[in-house]
């Protein structure tokens, strides 16, 4: 019983440390932004305060818990979640779906790569109101110079494991939250006119009120209290739904009286002009005793950390599960935690570090930050609902009143995609494009393998067992490798890909001593490693089907030596071994890769959307690169040959002709 006890607070902790970072640092700068971006300490007001904390309440209550915890956790794909993992669950119902899918996880890759520079900024510049900055100096460029340090350590870091690190981010987090709770608890008890903000109604007629300095657009700053709820869902792999959802009360109890906490102390200050114009800098740091403002600001630090360390671990699982779906081309992927579903992608790794060390560098302050960030993500928001909206009638039919209430909530998401887009003038505009080109790639990677099934065709192997034997004895060739290797995408054992067989008889031809046509399919199953092979009653030639599991991360030529050695022990084929060899292993000869990527050649029936949806595919296949690391070994070689997109014989055309021997110009010189 002590152990399953101890198990389940591990899971907690984890929950608190891995998925509730991000929405847990919003009390760092929401009411400070929505304060400076409402005018400052002149604009602050009992309406300002009371209708801000009530629409920022009712944004968690409504978009956080009912759409986060209630509904989104439970439209769950065999335990994951995430944007692309709810395509998954109702792509079926409609090729339409591509678009919000598509859309919406390009915005959230967009606006993630903001969030680590936003955060990390934010408790960074805590210490401008504090004693600490008086002896440490530290200004805009100061702060700019710290956040970068700490963007690379947390970037650099990341090939660890995230469960490693999460450890240690799970206690962080529950002081964290213990502190936010009752520091903002202590202010309450002196004010109770601050409680007054859960009456809805208060919130809507500011909102729409005169009083409002920033009219609509106040929505946009109070959105940012909810910005965490999409990172929650793209984590649930990694704690599971019920660690997540008893957690919640807990994270959202804290966070309202952090808030809460917040508003009364402003209101306190409403009759000192001195001490308003302190408190509207910075209300979280404010309000707490001086002894306390250094510890918290060490505390802000490590929880901004841990909030960064949620995004990143969304953002990898948010592209695999892209790579899953064949909306983006493959990446290399490591799996450092005990975990198969925490993955590690270097190169997306790589790039957020640049996209937020510069982020940080150009805006060089969170307020500014935050004037371009939570547009991306509104929009990832409303195309979730739209998803979820499609699931719910589909697996639920009979409930109405739940996809009534996804539309309510579509609604407000809309209301808060409004508001936010007044951030395009402020910057968003670089996100949005970021956004259109991510979501661009995505589509065309799709629709361009799509062109490429259809002027594909497999064949029976059967059919060319002679002419591939015959290549293979024919020593008026030389021989490219002793086993010429291709991978097919098929999973029937008696046909191949069209192109295979085009390029080792056309192309060459390329003669070898065994030709090995594999299909790798990876399964869930972390160190599954199971093949199945059809020989064609011949020693030269396999069609290979590898089920691997997510963690057999070994080159691909490893599979293959063990398989064959394998086939030998279990006397379905003779080996023909190499005369001189360092290894057992190495005897079985040299390996050669042949990687075919299709070319736009071949189809001139393609309209300009479907050319430059190939075109995007190329492209983004040689971005992506090889992943030479899956098949590069000793006595291995890697060849990558473009082929024409469509191998059909094309119509007859009209042939140059020779000109009668009475017209030759060397006649006529004669």
């Amino acid at each position: 019983m002590k152990t399953k006890k101890a198990v389940r607070s591990g899971f907690l902790l984890a929950a608190l440390g891995m998925i509730y970072g991000d929405i847990g640092t919003s009390p760092l700068y929401v009411m400070k932004y929505i304060v400076k971006g409402s005018g400052g300490a002149q604009a602050v007001s009992e309406a300002l305060v009371l209708g801000s904390l009530s629409l920022v309440l009712w944004s968690l209550l409504l978009l956080a818990t009912v759409k986060g915890i209630l509904l989104l956790l439970r439209a769950d794909n065999q335990g994951e979640g995430g944007h692309f993992a709810l395509y998954a669950l109702v792509r079926e119902r409609g090729g339409w779906l591509l678009f919000p899918a598509a859309l919406g996880g390009a915005a959230l890759m967009a606006d993630s790569v903001l969030t680590p520079a936003l955060s990390l900024t934010a408790a960074v510049e805590g210490s401008g109101s504090l004693p600490i900055r008086a002896y440490s100096g530290l200004g805009t460029r100061g702060t700019v110079f710290l956040v970068l340090i700490l963007l690379s350590v947390l970037f650099l870091t990341q090939g660890l494991g995230s469960r490693r690190t999460g450890r240690f981010l799970g206690p962080i987090m529950l002081v964290w939250f213990l502190f936010i709770g009752a520091a903002g608890a202590v202010q309450i008890s002196g004010d109770s006119t601050v409680l007054r903000a859960f009456d809805p109604r208060v919130g809507i007629r500011f909102l729409f009120s005169g009083s409002n300095p920033v009219g609509f657009a106040l929505l946009g700053l109070v959105f940012l209290s909810v910005t965490g709820t999409e990172i929650l869902y793209a984590n649930l792999d990694f704690s599971g739904r019920k660690a997540i959802t008893r957690v919640w009360p807990f994270v959202l109890l804290c966070l309202g009286l952090s808030y809460l906490g917040q508003g009364a102390w402003l209101l306190k200050q409403l009759h000192d002009p001195a001490g308003l114009l302190t408190a509207a800098a910075d209300p979280f740091f404010q309000m707490l005793p001086l002894s306390l403002q250094v510890p918290a600001l060490l505390l802000a630090l490590a929880a901004a950390w841990s909030a960064s360390q949620t995004v990143v671990n969304g953002s990898f699982t948010l592209v695999s599960e892209a790579i899953r779906l064949n909306l983006l081309p493959a990446l290399e992927m490591r799996y450092p935690s005990d975990s198969i579903l925490q993955e590690y992608i270097p190169s997306v790794n790589f790039l957020m570090w640049l996209f937020s060390c510069i982020a940080v560098v150009v805006f060089k302050s969170g307020e500014r930050m935050a004037s371009v960030y939570g547009l991306m993500i509104s929009i990832s928001m409303l195309t979730t609902s739209v998803m979820l909206f499609v699931y719910m009638r589909a697996r639920r039919p009979g409930a109405g009143p739940v996809s009534c209430l996804i539309l309510l909530l579509g609604a407000l998401e809309v209301l808060f995609l409004a508001a936010n887009l007044e951030k395009l003038l402020a910057g968003g505009a670089v996100g949005l494009l970021l956004t259109l080109l991510l979501f661009s790639a995505m589509l065309s990677w799709s629709r361009g393998e799509e062109i490429e099934k259809r002027f594909s065709s497999r064949v029976p192997v059967r059919d060319y067992l002679t002419q591939l034997s015959q290549l293979r004895a024919d020593t008026d060739y030389l021989k490219l490798a002793d086993n010429l290797v291709y991978i097919d995408s098929g999973k029937e054992t008696d046909t191949v890909d069209q192109a295979i067989l085009y390029s080792i008889l056309n192309r060459g031809p390329k003669r070898a001593q065994a030709y090995w046509f594999v299909t790798v399919n990876t399964v869930s199953e972390p160190n599954l490693q199971t093949y199945r092979v059809e020989t064609f009653g011949t020693d030269f030639l396999f069609r290979l089907q590898l089920d691997l599991g997510y963690k057999c991360s070994r080159p691909l030529t490893r599979y293959l030596r063990d398989a064959l050695l394998d086939m030998e022990k279990q006397n379905l084929i003779p080996i023909k071994r190499k005369r001189f060899f360092l290894h057992e292993e190495s005897a079985l000869g040299t390996f050669h890769y042949c990687v075919l990527r299709r070319r736009d050649s071949g189809a001139e029936s393609l309209t300009l959307l479907e050319l430059w949806a190939v075109r995007m595919r190329n492209l983004l296949q040689d971005l992506a690169g090889l992943r030479e690391e899956w098949y590069t070994e000793e006595d291995t070689n890697v060849e990558v040959e473009r082929i024409p997109m469509s191998l059909a014989e094309a119509a007859p055309i009209v042939r140059i002709q020779r000109l009668p021997e009475d017209l030759t110009s060397f006649e006529k010189e004669e």
